[in-house]
């Protein structure tokens, strides 16, 4: 029955759509719901799709595999040496309040068109992923301290048996989120630096031409993969 009240709102919205382009009746304005879903079925058989999508996918997934590296490694050096949080704290704080547009212009100055994605999928990533990682080690781990104490132990052996099992589901969390939001600012940056194959340069593409359907298909390709990457990471919680 939940299925069926899902489905049944996601019909009302893509109605309320098909009626709104209706009243507009201007397609460079808001295309139909019924030409977009049409559109996107005949990507479905063009090479620029597969293309486009995996070469944003790929910049995405590298710059979000460093970041989360970055953020774990950190987070457990805080955990282990609480010394070392203070000299962490402002260079989480800057990362977090310098806007993503700066983050996009600055790197599109300093390095080629093709490194710009990963590199600023990892700055923007990173000080999200360490704030959920830290937290997760900071709430789960202190009761084990004292366990600790009286019973030493490798850290290695530490790492892997007590403290990756105990933030594993936090670190799922955390992978979700950031990749959902990785996506987004990757095809962003593709787009502003015209960086191509990609997705933002479809984007771009159909920006120039005035292809507002086009503008919606990829749009709808980018949800489809936040949403399959989301449920697929997901899956690791149910091991």
């Amino acid at each position: 029955m939940d299925e069926m009240k899902k489905v049944m709102i996601w019909l009302f919205y893509a109605l309320l759509w098909e009626l709104s382009a209706l009243l507009v009746n201007k397609a460079i304005i808001l295309p139909s719901f019924s030409s977009v879903i049409i559109l996107m079925s005949q990507q479905l058989f063009t090479s620029t799709l597969y293309i486009s999508l995996g070469a944003s996918l790929f910049r995405v997934i590298i710059g979000t595999m460093i970041a989360l590296i970055l953020a774990l490694t950190l987070s457990l050096l805080a955990e282990s040496f609480p010394k070392l949080k203070p000299w962490f704290r402002p260079l989480v704080l800057i990362s977090k309040t310098i806007p993503n547009i700066t983050y996009i212009l600055i790197i599109l100055i300093w390095f080629s068109r093709e490194m710009t994605v990963s590199i600023i999928t990892l700055l923007i990533l990173f000080p999200v992923l360490y704030s959920h990682i830290s937290l997760a080690i900071e709430t789960t781990l202190p009761e084990y301290r004292d366990l600790h104490q009286l019973f030493p132990e490798r850290y290695s052996h530490r790492l892997r048996e007590v403290i990756l099992p105990l933030i594993r589901v936090h670190l799922i969390e955390s992978i979700q989120t950031a990749v959902s939001l990785g996506f987004k600012v990757g095809v962003m940056a593709e787009l502003l630096g015209q960086v191509q194959p990609g997705l933002g340069y479809q984007l771009y593409l159909a920006k120039l031409d005035l292809n507002t359907p086009a503008l919606f298909a990829y749009t709808g390709w980018m949800i489809i993969t936040v949403i399959l990457a989301e449920r697929l990471i997901g899956l690791l919680r149910k091991d």
